[in-house]
Formats: structure tokens, sequence, C-alpha cells
């Protein structure tokens, strides 16, 4: 069995960086690509605003329909889940560690 070690202030400071502890509020690299996607699309609408026709409804509804809700929502969304995974296993850690030294101490009966 392969050795397991887990250095709670370096996990914690990883689960920020990558998207926060907590399901829907994103922190770090979830937060970035948020905003990534924001900036895409604003860029990507402003880019055909001068544009008329059948073309420009149609990029205008698959920007909207499709691609917003993935670059603004899914994949940020996805990315924070990864880092409330990564809390649970965390806590998990923390946990038996405190149950392990209670038990050691007698504090656990």
């Amino acid at each position: 069995m392969a050795d397991c070690k887990i250095v709670n202030e370096s996990v914690k400071t990883a689960i920020e960086n990558i998207g926060g502890s907590e399901q829907g509020a994103l922190t770090g690299i979830a937060k970035e690509y948020k905003d990534a996607g924001d900036a895409f699309i604003d860029a990507l609408t402003t880019a055909i605003s001068a544009m008329e026709g059948e073309t420009k409804d149609a990029l205008q509804k698959f920007f909207t329909t499709d691609v917003q809700k993935y670059v603004t929502e899914d994949l940020p969304n996805a990315i924070n889940s990864m880092s409330v995974l990564l809390e649970a296993n965390r806590k998990n850690f923390e946990d038996v560690d405190l149950q392990i030294a209670q038990n050691i101490s007698g504090g656990g009966q």
C-alpha cells in the first residue's frame, strides 16, 4: 500500500487557487475562466454588431444559446466542482487525523 500524506495548508491554498471550497462561489482559476468567457462573448458580440441580415442573427443565436453558457457557466462551474471535491477530501483527511489522535490519547472512547 502506498503512503498517503496531505499538507493541509498547501491543499487549502490550492483549493482557493483552483476554484474555491464552495459550489458556485468561484475563486481563482474558475473565476478567471468566467471572466474570460464573459470577455469572449462581449468580443464576439462586438465583432458582429455592425453586421446585418440572417447571418448576424444566426451567429448571435449561436453565441447566446450554445457558446455563452459553456464558456461563462459550464466550464467555470466544472473547475469549481473539482476544487469542491478536493476540499471534501481534504476535510476527510483532517477528520480522520483528529479521530486517530483522539483514539491514541484515549479521548475517542
